[in-house]
């Protein structure tokens, strides 16, 4: 766009004329591309230098009018129809204008003032048959009578001819299928008349947004609220809306319908009042609003409430207020006249009645309802310290018992403490008697020692043995273990080398034998250590020096001689010194 408007600014080979047009489609990109403050002002250069430029005027009312500026849009309207010659699409424009301020009078006047020329031009065609469909009844309860539906019929049908003319010379007129699509509602042909919207909207949405015909949706919207299908016509509303920035006050009431009719009485208040902020000069709007509140506040005081709900006195003050408002807005109705608001001011004066009746009964509901919320108030606030104390009983209980269980947690540390010191007393008790007896011994054996000589002996064992692993006391004999090494074999061989082994008739008496050998046997230790060491001296003497067999008497007396003498029954046999011998050994 930059680039156009820079090669327009330095082209010098175009004409006046034509850096007019340029000027003008200019303008037109712009607008269409959004940027509206650029394409009013573009316009409003070209009609200071040619004021007769008509096309100029129509757009910048065609902009105002899409801004919801509608004193703007007439004011530019009016300006082009001054002009020589009177532009037909300016007289279009300015009946739309008319129409949308509910101005029928005006729009036909607008309509009826073009020559036959102008009536036969497919956008004055179009504009031709909304102001006949606007002269339909509002209020269906109006065709009551044969003469009002033909004459409905009428209207309808000569509107229905219209739009088809225009589609003859334009198949693709998007408006004179959608007043097609009216029509054929009105008619009661819903599903042909739906058909036709739907080709509408299919239309638009392949132009991306560049075409946009909020009328289809509004339509589309009529269609589902026939139907009750409530849900689907707000939608379509909604879109409607959107498409004209929420700045129509007209979808805005056909929502506030549907709301009514669905049963949501707030939801059409809100939408009333948003109508009523764009169009506060709206006799129909004031009506609407003032009808849903008298509705609503009757609804309200008719809805049957729980015991102590808080809503409800809440409710019924607004129900109230809403009767008082619902008052004042029919007796100012009234007070304009049927000229100024085009309804029955006896209609007017039954709802002001009504309302006024109303409000007695209103306030005496109101009154009890404050009485019951006093008194459920009082309920609640007993409630509320019951079960304020109860909460304050729980935790004086809970503090109370982990007390009790901190107490007897302590209770149980201290008797564990306790026990394990009486625990460590008893052990250091029984260390100490265990040690005293160890005490006592280590005494004795000092006394003894002391007693023999002051010290311990080391003794030898047979042979020159070492005998450095035991330490005896004198007092205290003990038993000499057998020479490692040395079994009852070895001794029986070492007896009969020196010819002192046993007979036959005599074997059965080697165990014995052998035990007189060890020291075992009556007598003292002492004796039989000194026994056992004189018999090994002499068993080893013999071998050490060899005895012969001839020998063999001599080395029986011998032995005998050092055993002190035996009998008979006991040849060989070695026997233990007397306890003076070993003594004195």
């Amino acid at each position: 766009m930059s680039q156009a408007t820079a090669v327009m600014m330095t082209d010098t080979t175009t004409t006046p004329m034509q850096k007019v047009t340029m000027g003008y489609n200019m303008a037109r990109l712009q607008e269409a591309a959004g940027d509206l403050k650029a394409a009013s002002a573009g316009y409003q250069a070209l009609l200071q230098t040619f004021p007769g430029y008509i096309d100029c005027y129509v757009r910048l009312s065609a902009m105002a009018k899409a801004a919801g500026d509608v004193d703007a849009a007439r004011h530019w309207a009016t300006e082009a129809t001054k002009q020589a010659g009177g532009h037909v699409d300016a007289q279009a424009l300015l009946a739309s204008l008319h129409l949308e301020r509910g101005d029928l009078q005006a729009a036909r006047q607008c309509v009826g003032s073009v020559n036959a020329d102008g009536a036969t031009d497919p956008y004055m065609l179009l504009t031709h048959a909304n102001v006949v469909l606007a002269a339909l009844p509002t209020d269906r309860a109006a065709r009551i009578t044969h003469a009002d539906h033909v004459r409905n019929r009428d209207y309808i049908m000569k509107a229905l001819q219209m739009y088809q003319t225009v589609l003859k010379t334009q198949a693709d007129n998007v408006y004179a299928v959608n007043g097609l699509g009216v029509c054929l509602a009105e008619l009661g042909n819903t599903a042909a008349a739906k058909a036709a919207i739907d080709e509408v909207l299919r239309a638009t949405s392949r132009t991306k947004g560049f075409m946009k015909v909020p009328e289809a949706y509004v339509n589309l919207g009529n269609l589902w609220l026939g139907r009750q299908r409530y849900n689907d016509a707000l939608k379509m509303y909604e879109h409607a809306s959107k498409l004209n920035s929420h700045k129509d006050a007209q979808i805005l009431l056909y929502m506030a319908r549907t709301h009514h009719d669905a049963g949501n009485h707030l939801a059409a208040k809100h939408c009333l009042l948003k109508a009523l902020h764009l169009a506060p000069t709206n006799v129909k709007m004031r009506f609407n609003l003032a009808f849903v509140l008298q509705e609503w506040s009757v609804k309200v005081f008719r809805k049957k409430y729980a015991q102590g709900d808080p809503n409800k006195c809440k409710e019924y003050e607004a129900a109230t207020t809403g009767l008082r408002e619902a008052e004042r807005i029919f007796r100012h109705l009234y007070q304009l006249g049927r000229d100024s608001t085009r309804i029955e001011p006896k209609k007017l004066q039954m709802h002001a009645n009504f309302c006024a009746g109303q409000l007695p009964n209103a306030l005496k509901l109101l009154s009890e309802a404050r009485t019951e919320q006093r008194h459920a108030e009082a309920q609640r606030q007993l409630r509320q310290a019951q079960l304020m104390a109860a909460e304050a009983e729980r935790r004086h209980r809970e503090v109370m018992e982990s007390a009790a269980k901190k107490a007897e947690q302590t209770r149980k540390v201290a008797e564990a403490q306790r026990v394990l010191e009486e625990s460590r007393a008893k052990l250091e008790a029984l260390r100490a008697t265990r040690a005293m007896p160890h005490a006592d011994e280590a005494d004795g054996a000092t006394a003894g020692s002391k007693t023999a000589g002051g010290k311990r002996k080391r003794k030898k064992g047979a042979a020159g043995e070492d005998m450095s692993d035991f330490y005896v006391d004198d007092a205290q004999p003990i038993e000499r273990l057998p020479k490692k090494g040395k079994s009852n074999a070895d001794v029986k061989a070492a007896l009969k080398r020196t010819g002192l082994d046993s007979d036959e008739d005599d074997e059965n008496s080697n165990e014995a034998d052998v035990e007189q050998l060890f020291g075992s046997g009556n007598g003292s230790d002492d004796e039989q250590q000194q026994q056992q060491r004189d018999g090994n001296a002499d068993v080893e003497a013999g071998d050490l020096f060899g005895v012969s067999e001839g020998n063999k008497a001599d080395r029986q007396a011998a032995a005998a001689a050092a055993a002190g003498g035996g009998g008979s029954g006991s040849r060989g046999r070695l026997r233990r010194q007397a306890p003076a011998a070993a003594a004195g050994g």
